[in-house]
C-alpha cells in the first residue's frame, strides 16, 4: 500500500548536484570535498504525513578522506593518511589500555538550517534501499578489531548501485573509516562535529528516513520506517547536520563519551554507535502502462471481418 503525504521541511544546508549523470563508476572519480550552504525552495501544499526536502544547485564529486580526524596515540591505530595515501589499522590494541566505552553522539550546538515543505508520495511502505555506517574512536575500533578481524578502509562511506552514504568532517571531508566483522567504521573522538551525507546519483526522486543511534534525526524518537525523511532530488546531494529542533535549527551532531550522548541521556542507548538510511523510492506521477496504451492505440483495429460467434445449442 502507498502513502502519500505533506512534506513538512526542507533541508537548505546541502551539497552540489551531482556532475556525473551516470553509473556507480562516477563515484570513485575525483576528490573534491563536502562544503554547505544555504538554497532557498518554495513551500507548497498538500494533505498527508510530514517529511523533509532538500535542494541542491552545484556539482558534488566524490569525497575526499577527512585527514588528522582521529588518531590513537598507542601506536596501534593510525588514521592520519601517510604520505602514500594509506591508513593503518592495528590488530591488537596494548594490553595496559583499558577496553574503550565507545562513542555516542550528543544533541550539539545550535545551527542554523532552515526547511520547508514539498509533497512526496511513496512508491512502497517499504525501503527500496537501507545503508548503515557504524562509528566508534580509533581504541574502540581496534579492541573491535582484535575480536573480529579488522582492515583500513577507504572511508566511512558505502553505496548501492547509484545512492552513497557517508559521514563527513566539520572540515567537508569523509571521515577515515575501517573494516571490521564484515562491517564499515567510521572512526572519531569526542568533541568532533560529523554530519550525514547523502548521493543520489539516479533520475528519480527518493526520501530519505535517516537515524542516529537508533533514533529518528528530525523527531529524536524511535527511528521507524513510517516517519518521515528529506527528499534528495535526482542527481544531487545533501547533508543532514543534527537532530532537528526547529524549522530554523538543528542540534548539531558531535561525537560524545558514551552518557553524554543524547540516546543515553534520554534513556534510549540500546543501539548507540550506528547511523542509518532508509532511501523510498517515489510513486511514478506519469503512469508508464497507461502512457504505452496510448503510444501503441490502434485507430482502426478491425481491419477485417471476424468469424461470428459460435451458436451455443
Amino acid at each position: 500500500m502507498t502513502r502519500t503525504s505533506l512534506i513538512t521541511l526542507a533541508l537548505t544546508v546541502s551539497l552540489g548536484a551531482c556532475a556525473h549523470k551516470g553509473s556507480s563508476s562516477d563515484f570513485a572519480a575525483g576528490s573534491a570535498t563536502y562544503s554547505t550552504g544555504s538554497t532557498s525552495a518554495e513551500a507548497t501544499t498538500a494533505t498527508g504525513g510530514a517529511s523533509v526536502s532538500s535542494r541542491a544547485p552545484t556539482s558534488a564529486p566524490a569525497p575526499a578522506m577527512d585527514e588528522a580526524v582521529a588518531d590513537y596515540d598507542g601506536g596501534i591505530m593510525n588514521y592520519q593518511k601517510s604520505a602514500g595515501g594509506e591508513a593503518s589499522v592495528g590488530a591488537t590494541p596494548p594490553p595496559s589500555r583499558r577496553p574503550s566505552p565507545g562513542l555516542g553522539t550528543s544533541y550539539g550546538e545550535t545551527r542554523y538550517s532552515q526547511v520547508h515543505t514539498v509533497p512526496f508520495r511513496r512508491q512502497s511502505d517499504n525501503p527500496d534501499v537501507i545503508l548503515s555506517l557504524r562509528y566508534n574512536d580509533p581504541q574502540g575500533v581496534a579492541d573491535l578489531s582484535a575480536l573480529r578481524g579488522g582492515a583500513a578502509y577507504p572511508s566511512a562511506s558505502l553505496q548501492t548501485g547509484a545512492l552513497r552514504l557517508s559521514l563527513v568532517g566539520e572540515g567537508g571531508g569523509v571521515l577515515p573509516g575501517a573494516e571490521v566483522g564484515g562491517e564499515v567504521y567510521a572512526v572519531g573522538g569526542v568533541g568532533q562535529r560529523y554530519m550525514i551525507a547523502v548521493e543520489n546519483h539516479t533520475p528519480d526522486r527518493y526520501e530519505v528516513v535517516a537515524s542516529v543511534d537508533g533514533l529518528d534525526v528530525i523527531d529524536g524518537g524511535e527511528a521507524s520506517f513510517s516517519k518521515r525523511g528529506y527528499v534528495v532530488d535526482p542527481y544531487t546531494s545533501f547533508v543532514i547536520e543534527g537532530w532537528r529542533t526547529s524549522d530554523n535549527t538543528i542540534a548539531a551532531f558531535r561525537f560524545s563519551e558514551l552518557g553524554d550522548s543524547y540516546a543515553a541521556q534520554t534513556g534510549k542507548a540500546r543501539n548507540i554507535g550506528v547511523v542509518g538510511v532508509a532511501f523510498f523510492h517515489e510513486y511514478p506521477a506519469i503512469d508508464v502502462h497507461e502512457l504505452r496504451r496510448r503510444e501503441t492505440a490502434d485507430p482502426f483495429p478491425n481491419r477485417y471481418a471476424p468469424p461470428p460467434p459460435r451458436r451455443v445449442y
